[in-house]
């Protein structure tokens, strides 16, 4: 389609209306004499349709032939565009340049976007990609995009699965990185599992050493769990390293106080960056930020991306200063942060049931909390060896 429209414009074409006569007949003889009519449609009796200028010539016989009425409404491309500036040979020599520059960067990739990683750096997978040949500027018909991402895939160690996908002037990057793996724990230091807070134990499961409590009696904090001492049936004793799971009722507390004066950063100016880009060059305006929030914008004609563009990159400035809350924001604020803190510090353990108290004065809001949670307590913590001689 863009082919067709860039041919209509360099060879000229003209858009006519026919009006009276017999409409049928005048289509009908059109495609007989094999003349090709574009956006033909009809309105009010009259045709409207588009052709290029040798077939319009041959309209006229036709027209006559079928008592229509035939008016160019108006005239297309650089034929009739010279006609009305013959004197201005430039205008002509840069539309022409013009059409070819299009036609020439309409093939090519000029934006690079990955998505979908963490650990891996977008600048790693584009350099990847570009020893591949996916790079600025290169043509967009040339990429074999299942033997690129086959040979990327063996680049890229830590990246599980990626696609590529190339649209218009753009070439878009998706990957899925890799899980990584738990760390191992490979100490084999001897050690007990004790308790790390009060509670009543619900179940002990020991994975390596010997149960020294029961499930249902209650356990201190430091309370021997489960012995990293083993005994065999020799009477001898083996040191190992005690494990297993400790599940306990316990009860915790938590409180947020949130002064009704605190100081908090306000942001003073919204300061704007430019970096230009065009062809393969990324050209900054003034002083280029290392961090913001970022916006490219690229030049396109008739949805036809050209390497030419800019990005806007805006960056914060904050200043420190003295914040007074009215009550009800006080309390919305503590409220927030109270609910923060807490889910993370839960974070694991099952809360089956909390008692939260809020306490309101001039000076400060704080926030209290009493729950009954259900968590693994086990610890582990070294065996006291004594060596006599």
């Amino acid at each position: 389609m863009l082919l067709q429209r860039l041919l209509g414009f360099i060879f000229g074409y003209v858009s006519f209306t026919a009006r009276s006569g017999f409409g049928e007949r005048f289509i009908n003889l059109c495609r007989l004499n094999n003349i090709q009519l574009q956006n033909l449609k009809s309105q009010n009796s009259v045709l409207f349709a588009q052709t290029d200028i040798e077939s319009y010539k041959k309209i006229r016989p036709i027209a006559k032939k079928s008592g229509m009425k035939v008016k160019i409404s108006r005239k297309h491309g650089l034929p009739f565009l010279f006609s009305r500036h013959k004197n201005r040979f430039g205008l002509a020599v840069g539309a022409v340049l013009c059409a070819l520059f299009v036609l020439f960067f309409s093939t090519r990739i000029w934006r690079i976007e990955v998505t979908g990683n963490n650990r891996v750096s977008s600048e790693e997978i584009i350099a990847v990609f570009y020893d591949l040949g996916v790079y600025k500027g290169a043509a967009s018909d040339k990429i074999n995009a299942s033997e690129v991402e086959a040979a990327a895939l063996r680049k890229l160690p830590e990246i599980s699965w990626l696609n590529i996908n190339i649209s218009g002037c753009t070439a878009m990057i998706e990957v899925r990185e890799t899980v990584e793996k738990p760390e191992t724990d490979n100490d084999n230091t001897p050690v007990n599992l004790v308790a790390a807070r009060d509670g009543q134990l619900i179940i002990l499961r020991p994975f390596n050493g010997t149960a020294e409590a029961v499930a249902g009696s209650p356990v201190l904090k430091g309370d021997l769990l489960i012995s990293g001492i083993e005994e065999n049936k020799d009477l001898s004793a083996d040191l190992c390293r005690a494990d297993g799971y400790a599940v306990a009722r316990t009860n915790r507390s938590s409180e947020y106080l949130l002064p009704s004066s605190f100081k908090a950063a306000k942001t003073v100016t919204n300061k704007k960056h430019y970096t230009l880009h065009f062809l393969f060059f990324d050209i900054p305006l003034g002083e280029h930020p290392s961090s913001g929030f970022a916006e490219s914008s690229f030049l396109s004609i008739k949805n036809v991306m050209l390497p030419v563009g800019i990005t806007e990159t805006s960056t914060l400035e904050n200043n420190e200063c003295n914040c007074i809350l009215n009550k009800k924001d006080a309390v919305l604020l503590a409220t927030l942060r109270f609910s923060e803190a807490r889910l993370e510090e839960f974070r694991g353990m099952e809360v089956e049931n909390d008692r939260v108290s809020v306490q309101i004065n001039d000076n400060a809001v704080l926030i209290s909390g009493e729950y009954d949670c259900i968590e693994n307590i086990g610890v582990p913590s070294p065996i006291e060896i004594e060596y006599t001689h």
